[in-house]
């Protein structure tokens, strides 16, 4: 069932990582993780990195269920029995010795724009308490700790320098540059790669090349973009975008349309947050993988057409735009036309 928020740890199409299960390449991370365990030396915090979707929170509760006791299964290094108590409150939610921060607010039910102290607060107060597990091992998770506010950071670094016993601090990061260089410096950090094309196709074996071309190696991506009929959304979205700047007004409500629904919205301004940096890339003459045949030449074209920051610059207020919708709640398909109505002023000629 669709739902009404967009849960900000969570990719569309796709259970909460907290109860999947698979995890498909990464092995060298989890071979990592599994080491740091069996020699009893795991590090208190961690820093996992890699673009969104691509599997960071799947790899962080795998390794949570471990650190809290649940039993091995045979597979893979951090696999654990399904069947456990541990492994089955961890699933629903309700694990005693497990807490996430997010910019989801559970008691107003919205989505901050940011990861607000007080939900840093909440996490650092949670590590003061008595472990209920034997082992006396507490877990927090950060997703996505780029998403902290200054101030939040603020408060998670005190914890990071002085760590309680037992405790351990995974902090998920889509873009690892805009943390404190102080937090990413007390954390061990491990790096995802986004997956092979032939690692997609075993985790999603029915995707078509336009969806595996878009989800660029990133699994959870790619299964927004089946839920959401992706190929087709795409292709009605590059339509418009090569028209640019005189693309037909008909083409803008039509795409405007179909992001009513949070699941489309997303998925349509994850598109044009690619569409544009892989525009910003062919505009500085850097290789790009083509969606569609030709498309590097459209991309360069409407890039040098407008100059030089014109890409970054309507990234940024795509971005901008997205954090408001969520935040306040404002009307998608009006958004979307002022994305659209903004990406366009910014793909004008200059003169």
């Amino acid at each position: 069932m669709t739902q009404d928020i967009q849960l900000p740890d969570q990719e569309t199409g796709s259970q909460h990582p907290r109860a999947v299960f698979d995890l498909f390449g990464h092995a060298h991370a989890e071979n990592e993780l599994a080491s740091s365990l069996q020699n009893g030396r795991s590090h208190h915090a961690w820093l996992i990195t890699g673009p969104k979707g691509v599997g960071k929170a799947t790899l962080a509760y795998r390794f949570a269920r471990r650190l809290l006791g649940a039993k091995p299964a045979s597979g893979s290094p951090l696999a654990s029995d399904r069947d456990d108590p541990c492994v089955r409150k961890i699933a629903q939610g309700s694990h005693s010795d497990l807490r996430t921060a997010t910019r989801f607010d559970p008691e107003k039910h919205e989505i901050k724009r940011d990861v607000s102290v007080a939900a840093i607060r909440e996490l650092t107060a949670f590590f003061t308490m008595t472990a209920d597990g034997a082992n006396g091992a507490r877990v927090g998770i950060v997703d996505c700790a780029d998403d902290m506010s200054v101030s939040a950071a603020n408060a998670l670094l005190k914890t990071l320098e002085e760590p309680p016993p037992g405790a351990t601090i995974i902090l998920i990061a889509h873009a690892p540059g805009r943390l404190l260089p102080t937090l990413r410096s007390r954390c061990r950090r491990l790096d995802l790669l986004p997956l092979s094309d032939q690692e997609m196709a075993m985790a999603l074996p029915s995707m078509d090349a336009t969806t595996l071309a878009l989800s660029g190696g990133r699994l959870g991506r790619a299964y927004a973009l089946v839920h959401v009929q992706g190929a087709k959304l795409y292709r009605l979205l590059t339509r418009h975008l090569a028209g640019l700047p005189r693309a037909p007004l008909d083409e803008a409500l039509a795409l405007a349309d179909t992001t009513g629904d949070a699941d489309t919205f997303h998925a349509v301004f994850d598109m044009l947050e690619d569409w544009l940096a892989r525009a910003g890339r062919a505009g500085l003459g850097l290789s790009i993988r083509e969606v569609e045949p030709g498309e590097s030449a459209v991309l360069a074209r409407l890039a040098a057409n407008a100059g030089q920051d014109s890409c970054a610059r309507a990234w940024s207020k795509v971005r901008d735009v997205r954090l408001r919708v969520e935040s306040l709640n404002l009307d998608r398909s009006l958004a979307t036309l002022d994305v659209l109505r903004t990406i366009r002023e910014d793909l004008s000629p200059i003169h």
